[in-house]
């Protein structure tokens, strides 16, 4: 099955079931008879823009993230109103906490953006660490988040 196929069914299952995690979209692709690996899946799903969101079962789903339109800076912002739940300083550091499977999507955004006051991101599932070179720069990424955030609440 040719990618843009396989992405289309990606979709197409997003929209039509609460998919929460990365082990369940692979086990419906497998049932429609699709083969692929993790790493496959893991890398539709950030070229699909599909972000984590609440679902009502109060657990959390994939949904497609919409407004492509959007610049990176823009998209970014966006997503962190979505699905920030908590940061805070730490020295030269800043970490981000995010509803459970999205802080690999701003953990990418932030590396595709290139701020110069972050020198690298490490992202889990539900954590983001920017790393900066002082303590000035990192409290210059806090005031960021900080001034962002605020504007959302």
């Amino acid at each position: 099955m040719k990618k843009s196929e396989r992405q289309m069914l990606i979709k197409q299952i997003i929209l039509n079931n609460d998919i929460a995690t990365q082990e369940e979209l692979l086990h419906q692709l497998q049932e429609k008879g699709v083969k692929a690996t993790q790493a496959t899946i893991s890398r539709d799903i950030k070229e699909l823009n599909l972000v984590k969101t609440n679902s009502a079962a109060n657990g959390t789903k994939y949904t497609i993230y919409q407004n492509n339109q959007l610049t990176m800076e823009d998209k970014l912002n966006s997503t962190i109103k979505s699905v920030v739940t908590s940061y805070e300083r730490v020295q030269f550091m800043n970490i981000i906490v995010t509803i459970p499977g999205n802080a690999h999507v701003i953990g990418a955004l932030i590396d595709d953006i290139e701020f110069p006051e972050i020198v690298g991101t490490v992202a889990g599932n539900d954590t983001i660490i920017l790393i900066s070179r002082t303590n000035e720069d990192a409290e210059k990424i806090y005031n960021y988040y900080d001034n962002l955030l605020a504007d959302h609440s």
